[in-house]
């Protein structure tokens, strides 16, 4: 029996459509569709990646911030152990003190600030006093050296103590302290003989008292000074000397980037001072300066009024440009009525961007202001 030839063409146009693919049209809407979702996804992951760097870039600020006001917060609750009413060096002239902390104020740029105090983890007790034993240049009769090293800068801190000014509160008698500079040159188990000349000794020694049997004290000395680099302004290097800036030279070391601005206020102890300053409080007593007038009251001189309380702002910036958030402005640090009575500092705000090479591109600024007490200078409350 013959088969149906209409019936097996029609079969076979059939197979051939259903295994016909996409049109050229279609191929075409496939492709734009697919074009616009790999776009959108890509612009979404774009903006997330930005928002991510500038996030990573703002938590890097906030952590050289948290480290740097850690480092500095350290300094000043010891400045002034062991040597609150200041000390004597080599090249300080007779009858002048360098206070346990320095300020160089700037209205128009970052402060400098050092302290001054006694690391009383290494330490050496004078046993015995007497012109063949123990005096200025050398001591033969100590309770032991261990921690001193040959080129050590050492505090010799002699202690007294005096009525409380609040005795009729209660109050325990207040601790005094002659104190000096000296350098080691020579040790033994119970000895250490003190540099003649250079940059911390003299041929006598004269700017220090004479030990006392059983209460003269021998530390290392820790003098940190802080500043921004004056020379590196567009990197913003915090920079720390080892020697607190004491004897001129170039130690300054690099300690971080990024950093536009330390700025800082100081509350002094003013015994009877009967007119109050614009600060926050109503003593006039102990008055707040954001000023220069804190460098006049912290420089070298016979009789320095005590500093008690210590504000300092840190200002730091991101290291690259961030997009679309950066800062219209740096942070205000200053009373805009009041510069010289506040506690945050004496600068303000600077509009962004600016031609200033430490404050241009489009950067995110932070900042951090803390108060410390000042707990070793001597004062009482």
């Amino acid at each position: 029996m013959e088969g149906d030839p209409r019936g097996g063409k029609e079969r076979r146009m059939r197979r051939r459509a259903a295994q016909r693919g996409f049109t050229l049209i279609e191929l075409m809407v496939a492709l734009l569709v697919s074009s616009l979702l790999v776009g959108m996804i890509l612009a979404i992951f774009m903006r997330m990646s930005i928002a991510y760097r500038g996030q990573q870039q703002i938590a890097e600020v906030q952590n050289k911030l948290a480290a740097a006001r850690a480092q500095i917060e350290i300094d000043a609750k010891h400045a002034g152990l062991a040597m609150s009413q200041g000390f004597t060096l080599m090249s300080t002239p007779s009858g002048e003190y360098q206070s346990p902390i320095r300020i160089t104020n700037s209205s128009s740029g970052p402060d400098q600030i050092a302290f001054y105090y006694a690391d009383t983890t290494v330490r050496a007790a004078t046993l015995a006093a007497s012109a063949a034993t123990c005096d200025r240049m050398q001591c033969d009769a100590l309770d032991g050296t261990a921690g001193f090293e040959v080129g050590d800068v050492v505090v010799s801190s002699t202690a007294s103590t005096i009525s409380s000014p609040y005795a009729a509160a209660g109050d325990a008698n207040i601790a005094t302290f002659q104190a000096c500079v000296l350098q080691v040159v020579d040790k033994g188990p119970t000895r250490l003989a003190f540099a003649s000349s250079g940059l911390w000794g003299s041929p006598s020694n004269s700017h220090c008292p004479l030990p006392v049997k059983g209460t003269t004290m021998y530390y290392k000395l820790v003098a940190h000074a802080w500043r921004i680099d004056p020379t590196r302004r567009a990197l913003g290097v915090l920079q720390l000397s080892p020697t607190g800036d004491l004897v001129g030279g170039n130690d300054w070391q690099d300690q971080a980037y990024g950093f536009t601005d330390i700025q800082v206020a100081t509350r002094f102890y003013e015994p009877g001072d009967l007119t109050d300053t614009r600060d926050p409080d109503s003593d006039p007593e102990r008055d707040w300066y954001s000023d220069s007038a804190q460098e006049t009251r912290t420089a070298p001189q016979a009789s320095f009024l005590t500093p008690i309380q210590i504000s300092i702002s840190l200002v730091a910036r991101t290291e690259r440009d961030v997009e679309g958030i950066a800062s219209s402005s740096t942070p205000s640090l200053t009373v805009a009525d009041n510069t010289r009575n506040n506690t945050i500092g004496d600068r303000a705000a600077v509009a962004l961007p600016s031609t200033s090479s430490d404050l241009s591109g489009n950067r995110v600024f932070r900042y951090t202001t803390f108060q410390v007490d000042l707990r070793n200078m001597g004062v009482g409350r």
